[in-house]
């Protein structure tokens, strides 16, 4: 790697409080077609975490390491990755593996093909004016995502933050604890010397061409895998740009590589995997919570319902179901007290989906992935913007023809999660058609990088692509973030408005976007401070 480019310096991550495992228990689960209420034996140490994404697994291994009993609930199912390399499915032969219980799957909004409903990978949820994309499974969002592990800049991140976000205490402590949990690191220098990188190599050029040095970042993957890619002995995964559906050859550091197996190891934790949680309320005598679950199978079948109690609940189901969840109970009655403000602040963190067609520059029959370095503009007359290169998973030599760049930029545009009381459940609101702030000022940067990276050097490529109809723009999202937003349904420290012992831990906490850079890492980085805060007081 070039030695000018700039990347983020890690730090070792801080030794975390770790304490004898207390007595207190969440209880057994019901058995095959019962219900059954487990009442804790030691009031003030059982906990439920919902969700094993970022948040829930940075929840649950920190309540572990601090003695709580923690059962964690996954609606989808655990994906161990097989010798064969056949555990996900294929992003150039998709089937229902990528899509969970859909009749379709596709890599665009747009574009799809008919497979076999199955609890697969990538849940859709389909909202009124935009799609957000969640990843389901033990591992959640980090199955799912491109693997960058940016931290925002200062400036970006306290353009849609409060201040009480305090972004240094993240940037000294929490971000780097974060990093080295997720075993992040930055693109070697013999892999991006690689035939197949030399796409990141060209879009390094593209980007000095527009006059700008491309920013490195880290990335959540094992380089010693993709290594093995490279040489033949693992599955080809990340080095044909395979990431979206999962990684076969196991090369990505997803929540299910780190975080989760430390959590069972403390033996205080216990995932359960393919529950569907569907109802929470308040204990009766004392704080705390009942939470059920559907227990389902592989055709969505409700095998049974499960009821488990705790003292603490953590929400971290991925930012629409964390808002949903709680919607639904407030509309429902189970949990009346809870803010007005649930359900308001999802946005789509600026995300605006783009390609480059045409290219004069070689990116490789193949792209290796997962990307590379990102381009930041503060002179557009919107406000601050930046793009960044992700590899484009399309089979030899197409790789040649395209790349996808996410362009993010800032914006007030904000949907609310409500509740529809015909359908009797929450659906997701969107008010901002095509054409709205979010696409203007991306459609001016994809434009504006094209003449100074491409035009004015006489290029003819490059040419920027962004229509809805083709599957880019700003009517899907992987990053939906908000609907339990701080200092507004939740304080500071990840507690909701309303009820006590009820915490949010994922990116439903933060206010529609994270500043300009892909969302994982400042959610797993929140989180972290949120269970600090958490232990240092109970």
């Amino acid at each position: 790697m070039n030695s000018d480019l700039r990347h983020t310096t890690r730090i070792s991550r801080r030794t975390a409080l770790r304490s004898a495992a207390g007595l207190g228990a969440l209880g057994a689960l019901a058995a095959a077609g019962a219900n059954a209420v487990a009442a804790p034996n030691d009031s003030g140490k059982s906990a439920i975490v919902i969700g094993t994404g970022f948040g829930g697994s940075v929840a649950a291994l920190r309540l572990g390491e601090a003695g709580f009993r923690t059962t964690v609930f996954e609606r989808g199912r655990r994906w161990t990755i097989r010798k064969d390399g056949n555990t996900f499915a294929s992003t150039t032969a998709p089937d229902g593996r990528a899509a969970w219980f859909s009749d379709t799957v596709g890599l665009t909004s747009t574009l799809g093909i008919p497979v076999q409903r199955y609890p697969g990978l990538l849940d859709t949820v389909k909202g009124n004016g935009i799609s957000s994309v969640y990843g389901v499974g033990v591992g959640g969002g980090s199955l799912a995502f491109g693997a960058f592990t940016a931290i925002p800049r200062k400036q970006d991140f306290r353009h849609v933050f409060p201040e009480v976000a305090d972004y240094d205490s993240l940037a000294a402590t929490y971000y780097p604890r974060a990093l080295a949990m997720l075993n992040a690191s930055p693109l070697p220098a013999d892999i991006m010397a690689h035939p197949r990188y030399v796409g990141a190599r060209s879009w390094a050029a593209t980007v000095r061409r527009y006059g700008k040095e491309p920013v490195a970042f880290d990335y959540a993957i094992d380089w010693d895998i993709v290594r093995d890619e490279l040489s033949g002995k693992a599955t080809p995964s990340i080095t044909i740009g395979e990431l979206g559906f999962g990684v076969n050859s196991g090369a990505k550091n997803s929540t299910d590589h780190n975080y989760l197996p430390a959590a069972e190891r403390t033996g205080n934790v216990t995932i359960k995997p393919m529950h569907e949680v569907f109802e929470i309320r308040p204990r009766s005598r004392r704080a705390g919570f009942i939470v059920k679950a559907r227990v389902i199978d592989d055709q969505h079948r409700t095998v049974r319902i499960v009821t488990a109690e705790a003292d603490h609940l953590f929400l971290g189901a991925g930012s629409f179901h964390t808002t949903r969840l709680l919607v639904e109970a407030r509309a429902r009655g189970t949990l009346p007290r809870l803010s007005t403000r649930i359900g308001d602040g999802f946005g789509a963190n600026g995300d605006f989906l783009t390609a480059r067609a045409g290219l004069t520059d070689d990116y490789g029959a193949i792209q290796g992935g997962p990307g590379f370095g990102r381009v930041y503009e503060d002179g557009m007359a919107g406000g601050p913007v930046s793009m960044v290169y992700h590899s484009t998973p399309l089979p030899s030599p197409l790789g040649k023809t395209l790349t996808t760049n996410l362009i993010q930029v800032h914006t007030d545009e904000r949907g609310t999660v409500d509740y529809d009381h015909a359908g009797r459940a929450a659906v997701l609101n969107y008010p901002h058609p095509e054409g709205n702030v979010l696409d203007r000022r991306g459609a001016a940067f994809a434009e504006h990088f094209h003449q100074r990276a491409e035009a004015r050097h006489g290029r003819v490529g490059g040419f920027p692509v962004y229509s809805r109809a083709a599957g880019f723009g700003s009517g899907s999202t992987y990053h939906g973030l908000g609907g339990v937003v701080i200092n507004q349904a939740a304080d500071q420290n990840g507690a909701v408005h309303g009820y006590d012992n009820l915490y949010v831990v994922d990116g439903a906490f933060a206010p529609g976007a994270v500043g300009l850079v892909n969302p994982s890492l400042t959610i797993a980085a929140m989180a972290e401070r949120t269970m600090d805060r958490f232990v240092v007081t109970h």
